[in-house]
Protein backbone atom coordinates (compact mmCIF):
# COMPACT_ATOMS: atom_id res chain seq x y z
CA UNK A 1 0.00 0.00 0.00
CA UNK A 2 2.26 3.14 -1.26
CA UNK A 3 0.27 5.69 -1.70
CA UNK A 4 -1.07 4.91 1.95
CA UNK A 5 2.54 5.15 4.11
CA UNK A 6 3.90 7.76 1.79
CA UNK A 7 0.64 10.15 1.57
CA UNK A 8 -0.15 9.46 5.29
CA UNK A 9 3.37 9.69 6.77
CA UNK A 10 4.70 12.76 4.43
CA UNK A 11 1.42 14.30 3.11
CA UNK A 12 -0.47 14.61 6.18
CA UNK A 13 1.24 13.26 9.29
CA UNK A 14 -1.00 10.84 10.34
CA UNK A 15 1.14 7.61 10.18
CA UNK A 16 5.44 8.14 10.93
CA UNK A 17 7.40 10.37 10.49
CA UNK A 18 4.71 12.54 11.00
CA UNK A 19 5.95 15.11 8.07
CA UNK A 20 2.92 17.22 6.29
CA UNK A 21 3.99 18.54 3.13
CA UNK A 22 2.36 17.81 -0.30
CA UNK A 23 5.84 18.14 -1.52
CA UNK A 24 7.67 15.73 0.68
CA UNK A 25 4.83 13.29 -0.36
CA UNK A 26 5.54 13.42 -3.50
CA UNK A 27 9.43 13.09 -3.32
CA UNK A 28 8.54 10.18 -0.83
CA UNK A 29 6.40 8.65 -3.52
CA UNK A 30 9.00 9.46 -6.04
CA UNK A 31 11.56 7.32 -4.52
CA UNK A 32 9.61 4.32 -3.71
CA UNK A 33 8.39 4.22 -7.19
CA UNK A 34 12.28 4.14 -7.70
CA UNK A 35 12.86 1.51 -5.28
CA UNK A 36 9.88 -0.61 -6.87
CA UNK A 37 11.78 -1.10 -9.64
CA UNK A 38 14.68 -1.79 -8.39
CA UNK A 39 13.46 -4.18 -5.96
CA UNK A 40 12.04 -6.45 -9.12
CA UNK A 41 14.54 -6.05 -10.62
CA UNK A 42 16.95 -7.44 -7.72
CA UNK A 43 14.21 -10.13 -6.94
CA UNK A 44 14.36 -11.42 -10.56
CA UNK A 45 18.31 -11.40 -10.10
CA UNK A 46 18.25 -13.46 -7.05
CA UNK A 47 15.36 -16.28 -8.60
CA UNK A 48 14.11 -16.43 -12.25
CA UNK A 49 11.50 -18.38 -11.03
CA UNK A 50 9.91 -15.97 -9.10
CA UNK A 51 6.99 -14.07 -9.87
CA UNK A 52 6.95 -10.39 -8.68
CA UNK A 53 3.92 -8.28 -8.32
CA UNK A 54 3.20 -5.46 -6.67
CA UNK A 55 0.27 -4.64 -4.21
CA UNK A 56 -1.97 -1.20 -3.96
CA UNK A 57 -4.59 0.31 -2.17
CA UNK A 58 -7.33 0.91 -4.49
CA UNK A 59 -10.64 2.46 -4.42
CA UNK A 60 -13.36 2.63 -7.61
CA UNK A 61 -14.55 6.43 -8.08
CA UNK A 62 -17.50 7.71 -9.14
CA UNK A 63 -18.29 11.09 -10.06
CA UNK A 64 -21.17 12.71 -7.58
CA UNK A 65 -22.86 14.46 -10.92
CA UNK A 66 -22.42 14.51 -14.70
CA UNK A 67 -20.93 17.31 -14.98
CA UNK A 68 -17.70 17.14 -17.29
CA UNK A 69 -15.58 19.09 -14.92
CA UNK A 70 -16.85 15.98 -12.10
CA UNK A 71 -15.91 13.63 -14.81
CA UNK A 72 -12.43 15.08 -14.95
CA UNK A 73 -12.12 15.30 -11.05
CA UNK A 74 -12.57 11.43 -10.75
CA UNK A 75 -9.87 10.60 -13.41
CA UNK A 76 -7.77 12.70 -11.28
CA UNK A 77 -8.62 10.94 -8.26
CA UNK A 78 -8.44 7.90 -9.81
CA UNK A 79 -4.84 8.62 -11.79
CA UNK A 80 -3.45 9.66 -7.82
CA UNK A 81 -4.94 7.04 -5.42
CA UNK A 82 -5.19 4.09 -7.75
CA UNK A 83 -2.36 4.43 -10.58
CA UNK A 84 0.31 6.46 -9.05
CA UNK A 85 2.31 3.70 -8.57
CA UNK A 86 0.84 1.05 -10.60
CA UNK A 87 1.28 3.34 -14.08
CA UNK A 88 4.99 4.06 -13.28
CA UNK A 89 5.54 0.62 -13.13
CA UNK A 90 3.73 -0.73 -16.25
CA UNK A 91 4.52 2.56 -18.35
CA UNK A 92 7.38 4.16 -16.62
CA UNK A 93 5.43 7.68 -16.21
CA UNK A 94 3.04 9.05 -13.76
CA UNK A 95 -0.28 9.06 -14.54
CA UNK A 96 -2.25 12.44 -15.61
CA UNK A 97 -3.56 12.92 -12.14
CA UNK A 98 -2.35 17.01 -11.62
CA UNK A 99 -3.79 19.85 -13.01
CA UNK A 100 -1.61 21.63 -15.34
CA UNK A 101 1.69 19.77 -15.78
CA UNK A 102 3.09 17.02 -13.89
CA UNK A 103 5.65 18.66 -10.65
CA UNK A 104 9.01 16.99 -12.09
CA UNK A 105 10.76 19.09 -10.04
CA UNK A 106 8.86 18.92 -6.32
CA UNK A 107 9.46 14.90 -6.84
CA UNK A 108 12.97 15.01 -7.53
CA UNK A 109 12.65 13.47 -10.87
CA UNK A 110 15.72 12.82 -12.77
CA UNK A 111 16.29 11.97 -16.43
CA UNK A 112 16.51 8.52 -16.87
CA UNK A 113 14.36 7.97 -13.57
CA UNK A 114 11.96 6.87 -16.00
CA UNK A 115 13.24 3.41 -17.16
CA UNK A 116 13.99 2.66 -13.57
CA UNK A 117 10.60 3.02 -12.51
CA UNK A 118 9.76 1.06 -15.37
CA UNK A 119 9.20 -2.97 -14.61
CA UNK A 120 6.78 -5.53 -16.26
CA UNK A 121 5.45 -6.60 -13.02
CA UNK A 122 3.84 -10.30 -13.00
CA UNK A 123 0.60 -9.61 -11.27
CA UNK A 124 -0.98 -6.94 -10.00
CA UNK A 125 -2.32 -6.93 -6.46
CA UNK A 126 -4.73 -4.53 -4.66
CA UNK A 127 -6.89 -3.48 -1.60
CA UNK A 128 -10.41 -2.74 -1.80
CA UNK A 129 -12.51 -1.97 0.96
CA UNK A 130 -15.22 0.65 -0.19
CA UNK A 131 -16.07 2.74 -2.92
CA UNK A 132 -15.25 7.25 -3.56
CA UNK A 133 -17.61 9.48 -4.36
CA UNK A 134 -15.29 12.59 -6.23
CA UNK A 135 -16.62 15.90 -7.47
CA UNK A 136 -14.33 18.76 -8.86
CA UNK A 137 -12.72 20.97 -6.43
CA UNK A 138 -10.94 23.49 -9.22
CA UNK A 139 -11.41 27.31 -7.38
CA UNK A 140 -11.93 26.05 -4.67
CA UNK A 141 -10.49 26.60 -0.84
CA UNK A 142 -7.93 24.37 0.46
CA UNK A 143 -8.68 21.86 3.99
CA UNK A 144 -6.21 21.44 6.48
CA UNK A 145 -8.23 19.12 8.57
CA UNK A 146 -10.01 15.89 7.60
CA UNK A 147 -11.68 12.65 8.34
CA UNK A 148 -9.56 9.20 8.63
CA UNK A 149 -11.33 6.78 6.42
CA UNK A 150 -8.69 3.21 5.41
CA UNK A 151 -6.92 4.74 2.14
CA UNK A 152 -7.01 8.42 2.88
CA UNK A 153 -7.76 11.82 4.67
CA UNK A 154 -10.84 13.30 2.50
CA UNK A 155 -11.23 16.98 3.32
CA UNK A 156 -14.64 18.07 4.89
CA UNK A 157 -17.30 19.75 3.71
CA UNK A 158 -18.43 21.81 0.74
CA UNK A 159 -16.09 22.00 -2.29
CA UNK A 160 -12.66 22.13 -0.26
CA UNK A 161 -9.50 20.04 -1.84
CA UNK A 162 -7.10 17.51 0.35
CA UNK A 163 -4.15 19.18 -2.29
CA UNK A 164 -3.27 22.11 -4.53
CA UNK A 165 -2.42 19.97 -7.42
CA UNK A 166 -5.15 17.50 -7.72
CA UNK A 167 -7.88 19.77 -6.90
CA UNK A 168 -10.34 17.05 -6.05
CA UNK A 169 -13.21 16.81 -3.44
CA UNK A 170 -13.75 13.17 -2.03
CA UNK A 171 -16.93 12.05 -0.02
CA UNK A 172 -17.47 8.60 1.80
CA UNK A 173 -20.47 7.89 0.59
CA UNK A 174 -23.10 6.27 3.14
CA UNK A 175 -26.14 4.91 0.57
CA UNK A 176 -24.76 1.60 1.38
CA UNK A 177 -24.88 -0.18 5.00
CA UNK A 178 -21.96 0.99 7.48
CA UNK A 179 -19.25 -1.00 9.06
CA UNK A 180 -18.47 -0.91 12.47
CA UNK A 181 -15.56 1.04 11.10
CA UNK A 182 -17.49 3.07 9.21
CA UNK A 183 -17.04 2.05 5.96
CA UNK A 184 -20.07 1.80 3.34
CA UNK A 185 -20.18 -1.93 2.28
CA UNK A 186 -20.70 -1.74 -1.79
CA UNK A 187 -19.72 -4.89 -3.09
CA UNK A 188 -20.47 -3.70 -6.97
CA UNK A 189 -16.89 -1.84 -6.36
CA UNK A 190 -15.33 -4.77 -6.93
CA UNK A 191 -16.46 -5.77 -9.56
CA UNK A 192 -15.95 -1.88 -11.18
CA UNK A 193 -12.64 -1.39 -9.89
CA UNK A 194 -11.09 -5.24 -11.33
CA UNK A 195 -13.06 -4.34 -14.60
CA UNK A 196 -11.47 -1.24 -14.94
CA UNK A 197 -8.04 -2.25 -14.24
CA UNK A 198 -8.59 -5.12 -16.40
CA UNK A 199 -9.45 -2.94 -19.25
CA UNK A 200 -6.49 0.13 -18.62
CA UNK A 201 -3.73 -2.76 -18.23
CA UNK A 202 -4.62 -5.28 -20.92
CA UNK A 203 -6.34 -8.01 -18.81
CA UNK A 204 -3.39 -8.00 -16.08
CA UNK A 205 -2.96 -10.94 -13.14
CA UNK A 206 -5.12 -10.12 -10.26
CA UNK A 207 -4.96 -11.02 -6.96
CA UNK A 208 -7.35 -9.09 -4.60
CA UNK A 209 -3.91 -8.96 -1.71
CA UNK A 210 -6.70 -7.80 0.88
CA UNK A 211 -10.78 -7.04 1.67
CA UNK A 212 -12.58 -7.47 4.88
CA UNK A 213 -14.89 -5.83 7.05
CA UNK A 214 -14.76 -4.61 10.49
CA UNK A 215 -17.44 -5.69 12.97
CA UNK A 216 -16.86 -6.24 17.04
CA UNK A 217 -18.77 -9.72 17.49
CA UNK A 218 -17.20 -11.28 20.48
CA UNK A 219 -17.83 -15.42 21.54
CA UNK A 220 -21.46 -15.95 23.30
CA UNK A 221 -22.29 -18.01 25.63
CA UNK A 222 -21.30 -21.61 24.41
CA UNK A 223 -18.33 -19.88 22.98
CA UNK A 224 -18.87 -19.29 19.35
CA UNK A 225 -18.29 -16.11 17.51
CA UNK A 226 -21.63 -15.79 15.29
CA UNK A 227 -20.28 -13.14 13.09
CA UNK A 228 -23.46 -13.53 10.74
CA UNK A 229 -22.56 -9.65 9.16
CA UNK A 230 -18.71 -10.65 8.12
CA UNK A 231 -20.02 -13.96 6.28
CA UNK A 232 -23.04 -11.71 4.26
CA UNK A 233 -19.83 -9.36 3.36
CA UNK A 234 -17.33 -11.77 1.69
CA UNK A 235 -20.61 -13.86 0.16
CA UNK A 236 -21.07 -10.72 -1.70
CA UNK A 237 -17.76 -9.81 -2.67
CA UNK A 238 -16.99 -12.93 -4.00
CA UNK A 239 -20.17 -13.19 -5.93
CA UNK A 240 -18.97 -9.77 -7.42
CA UNK A 241 -15.66 -11.24 -8.11
CA UNK A 242 -16.95 -14.48 -9.94
CA UNK A 243 -19.23 -12.41 -11.90
CA UNK A 244 -15.87 -10.17 -12.97
CA UNK A 245 -13.91 -13.26 -13.56
CA UNK A 246 -17.13 -14.68 -16.34
CA UNK A 247 -16.81 -11.05 -18.12
CA UNK A 248 -13.14 -11.83 -18.33
CA UNK A 249 -11.14 -10.94 -15.56
CA UNK A 250 -7.72 -12.47 -14.41
CA UNK A 251 -8.28 -12.95 -10.99
CA UNK A 252 -6.19 -15.64 -9.36
CA UNK A 253 -6.54 -15.07 -5.57
CA UNK A 254 -9.05 -13.58 -3.03
CA UNK A 255 -7.13 -12.78 0.49
CA UNK A 256 -9.21 -12.11 3.51
CA UNK A 257 -8.26 -9.62 6.08
CA UNK A 258 -8.08 -11.35 8.31
CA UNK A 259 -6.85 -14.24 9.47
CA UNK A 260 -6.88 -13.23 13.03
CA UNK A 261 -8.03 -9.64 14.55
CA UNK A 262 -4.47 -7.76 15.22
CA UNK A 263 -3.18 -4.23 15.56
CA UNK A 264 -4.90 -2.18 12.94
CA UNK A 265 -2.27 0.27 12.32
CA UNK A 266 -3.19 4.07 14.41
CA UNK A 267 -6.46 2.33 15.31
CA UNK A 268 -4.65 -0.44 17.30
CA UNK A 269 -6.58 -2.99 19.02
CA UNK A 270 -10.33 -1.01 18.59
CA UNK A 271 -11.19 -2.61 15.23
CA UNK A 272 -11.65 -6.22 14.54
CA UNK A 273 -11.18 -7.46 11.06
CA UNK A 274 -9.97 -11.40 11.37
CA UNK A 275 -11.70 -14.45 10.75
CA UNK A 276 -10.32 -15.69 14.38
CA UNK A 277 -11.75 -13.90 17.16
CA UNK A 278 -8.58 -12.90 19.66
CA UNK A 279 -8.72 -12.34 23.45
CA UNK A 280 -6.39 -9.42 23.27
CA UNK A 281 -5.89 -10.04 26.88
CA UNK A 282 -4.77 -13.73 27.08
CA UNK A 283 -3.86 -14.29 23.30
CA UNK A 284 -6.20 -17.00 23.31
CA UNK A 285 -7.98 -17.83 19.73
CA UNK A 286 -11.43 -18.83 19.13
CA UNK A 287 -12.25 -19.29 15.23
CA UNK A 288 -15.42 -17.07 14.31
CA UNK A 289 -18.10 -18.26 12.22
CA UNK A 290 -16.94 -16.36 8.95
CA UNK A 291 -13.60 -18.47 9.70
CA UNK A 292 -15.30 -21.89 9.70
CA UNK A 293 -17.62 -20.62 6.54
CA UNK A 294 -14.76 -19.28 4.75
CA UNK A 295 -12.65 -22.64 5.17
CA UNK A 296 -15.73 -24.58 3.50
CA UNK A 297 -15.87 -22.09 0.89
CA UNK A 298 -12.55 -22.83 -0.12
CA UNK A 299 -12.65 -26.21 0.52
CA UNK A 300 -16.07 -26.81 -1.76
CA UNK A 301 -14.56 -24.09 -4.24
CA UNK A 302 -18.43 -22.48 -4.07
CA UNK A 303 -20.08 -20.31 -2.25
CA UNK A 304 -23.45 -21.78 -1.31
CA UNK A 305 -21.75 -23.92 1.54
Amino acid sequence: MPWTFTYYGYGIGVFPPGKASFDQFLKAAHTVNLAQGEAFRAIKAASSKATVGSAYGMAPAYQKTGSEADRAATARYHAMNNLYFLNTAIYGEYPKAFVGATPYEAMGFKSGDEKIMKVPLDWLGFHYYTRRVVSNAIGGSQSSTGSHFGTETEGEGGSTSRDPLTQIHVEMPTEGPLTEAGLEIWPQGIYDLVMQISREYNHPIIEISENGCCYLDSPDETGRVPDTRRIAFHRQILAELARAIADGARVRAYHAWSLVDNFEWTDGYTQRYGLTYVDFRNQKRTVKDSGLWYGRVAAAKRLDV
